[in-house]
């Protein structure tokens, strides 16, 4: 229950929506990417999270020093004040344009290398595997592996348990995937190979480069990289035409939305190649047609939290309260219709003078970092968490995501 007013909350929940328009719009207008394929993005990942989760407590589960380093420079990068009249009012028109493709022609990754088992590349794992591909799952030891296909049984398990696979899938898929801490080994037979390590680029260039040596000539190279472009790793490489950006969201086989993000030497073939064959599995693929820091998602979770932080600082709501109103109002919407088909143009324009244009993190952020209340990983943040809570928020979001079909 809100403690604001309606007419304060409904204006505060417009700002907000304001701001992940006017992002939206943006990349629209610089023709990243189609506003067909932003709904997707909305529609199969980051709203579905949305309609769970708002933007503090969903931050929180990585902490508030992590949201500084992958949301840092996007507050700097993200658009800032417009007219009504420098809007382009048809950049939404798009959203009507259908983008399927025949998705029936035989699969070409029937081989796939996952290098990095832990919190994506296992549910990638698996995901493929339930897909009938051969997964190759590679990490540097093999506890990590053991602990991955484990986590990959209970995934399995999950999406049997409400009719999304069948029980007989479950051994099924697991026989698809082979572990292996030898890199060469892995991807010597691969046609896809899917990079899925830390967030460090030096070591992504060195993967890549190792990979470069070992995989077939006509191999596709791929990172799912939520913060380095194409261009960083694939400079690692003697095959950039083959390297791509493939963006999973948490978890990869509950979300259907994903990023194909384009490096400046990928060939259209490969991009092609690439989104028709995760179309066959299901996926709804959204192609970023430029190098762009933080893609697409993160630079609309970013424009959302820029707003909301502002807010809070103002006094007139508070995280909670801003979270309530993600979650329990526009969350929902937002991932059924997406940006462009949830409330009207000219709402949301007219409040683009009024949001928030700050390059700088803001105050709010800095002193949560600074005194120590990351999120969960501390046990404080804009909530208090506990073990038990933060395991039960996460249950939630899973189960949550897994009933939405």
């Amino acid at each position: 229950m809100f403690l604001l007013n309606v007419e304060t909350s409904e204006r505060i929940s417009l700002k907000l929506q304001a701001a992940i328009y006017r992002e939206s719009l943006a990349l629209v207008e610089a023709d990243i990417v189609s506003a067909a394929d932003i709904d997707k993005v909305i529609k199969n990942s980051i709203g579905r999270r949305w309609a769970v989760g708002g933007p503090f407590e969903i931050w929180e589960q990585i902490g508030w020093d992590l949201v500084q380093v992958i949301a840092g420079e996007l507050f700097g990068d993200i658009s800032v004040a417009k007219t009504a009249a420098e809007i382009s009012v048809t950049a939404a028109d798009e959203n009507n344009v259908s983008t399927s493709e025949d998705a029936a022609s035989e699969s070409k990754f029937q081989n796939v290398a996952v290098i990095g088992a832990g919190l994506l590349g296992h549910g990638i794992a698996l995901e493929l595997a339930v897909h009938r591909k051969r997964v190759f799952l590679n990490d540097i030891s093999e506890n990590l592996l053991a602990d991955a296909v484990s986590r990959a049984r209970v995934g399995l398990n999950a999406l049997a348990s409400v009719g999304r696979i069948s029980e007989d899938q479950i051994e099924q898929a697991l026989s698809r995937i082979s572990t292996s801490t030898d890199l060469g080994a892995s991807v010597k037979n691969a046609d896809l190979i899917i990079e899925a390590a830390s967030e460090n680029i030096e070591l992504k260039k060195k993967i890549f480069a190792e990979i470069d040596k070992h995989a077939p000539d006509h191999a596709v190279l791929a990172s799912n990289s939520s913060t380095f472009v194409p261009s960083a790793y694939g400079s690692a490489t003697n095959r950039a035409s083959k390297v791509v950006g493939i963006h999973y969201f948490n978890p990869p086989h509950l979300l259907l939305g994903m990023e194909i993000i384009i490096g400046p030497d990928t060939s259209k073939e490969v991009v092609e190649l690439v989104k028709r064959e995760y179309e066959s599995i299901g996926k709804k693929p959204a192609v970023v047609r430029a190098e762009i820091q933080g893609f697409v998602s993160n630079r609309l979770q970013v424009a959302l939290l820029r707003e909301a932080m502002s807010t809070v600082e103002s006094g007139t709501a508070t995280s909670s309260e801003i979270d309530e109103m993600v979650r329990n109002g526009f969350g929902p919407k937002i991932a059924q219709l997406g940006v462009f088909g949830s409330v009207s143009h000219s709402d949301l324009v007219n409040l683009f003078p009024e949001l928030n244009n700050g390059r700088a993190l803001p105050k709010l952020l800095l002193d949560k970092i600074e005194s120590g209340d990351l999120g969960v990983k501390t046990g404080k943040g804009f909530y208090e968490w506990t073990p038990e809570s933060a395991e039960a928020w996460r249950a939630n979001m899973a189960n949550s995501l897994l009933h939405m079909g």
